[in-house]
């Protein structure tokens, strides 16, 4: 497994000038995992997503579900659009992601694949209606970069450490390909690490979760 140019988790708080440096960092490694996931080329993102949906429905924490957050994949995440269209044809109350401001996430309810249209980045959201109340049994969580022990490097708004850090899930379960996976990540103490990641040749299964 790759390791990463930034190591550690930073201490709080950082010395003098440090901060920027930090950043600076992350910033760099956030566009090298995303030029990773872009280079894979479309028929094999699409067969490795395959792959990864299939093991996804294997785990017995979303079998059981009744209640299930998923994010609607975008570029080139791991596809969960089919997965979407699955998990509500086995009648499983499903709710997404909305982006409602520049730092809120909500999660709303969704019925029928229908009603959601593109919102901000083309990202596909329901357009109205009231948030999901919860709690949630699973969360399908994306994100740029995982570590074994299940930490995660999203793209920097944190919408999801926030809306993770507020609403109670069972089972945080991220999507990701082998490409994205590293040694080390840098965290900060906000950062919500998850439960499992699945990738198109494992299930990971982070120690105690």
């Amino acid at each position: 497994m790759e390791k990463s140019a930034f190591l550690l988790p930073h201490p709080n708080p950082l010395p003098e000038g440090e901060g920027t440096r930090y950043q600076a960092a992350k910033a760099r490694l956030r566009d090298r995992l995303k030029a990773a996931r872009a280079a894979l080329p479309a028929p094999q993102r699409a067969a490795f997503s395959a792959a990864i949906v299939q093991r996804l429905l294997q785990l017995d924490e979303l079998r059981a579900a009744r209640n299930v957050f998923a994010y609607v994949s975008y570029a080139s995440e791991v596809e969960t659009h089919g997965l979407i269209q699955h998990l509500a044809a086995l009648g499983k109350s499903l709710a997404v992601p909305k982006m409602v401001t520049r730092t809120e996430m909500v999660a709303r309810p969704l019925a029928d694949w229908g009603e959601l249209l593109p919102g901000p980045m083309g990202i596909l959201a329901p357009a109205e209606g009231p948030a999901h109340p919860g709690p949630f049994d699973v969360a399908v969580t994306p994100g740029l970069g995982f570590t074994p022990t299940g930490r995660r490097l999203g793209f920097g708004a944190g919408y999801y450490d926030r809306w993770f850090a507020a609403h109670p899930v069972g089972f945080k379960v991220a999507l990701a390909f082998e490409a994205q996976l590293l040694d080390e990540l840098p965290t900060e103490a906000t950062d919500v690490p998850v439960d499992a990641i699945v990738t198109e040749r494992r299930v990971i299964r982070v120690s105690g979760a």
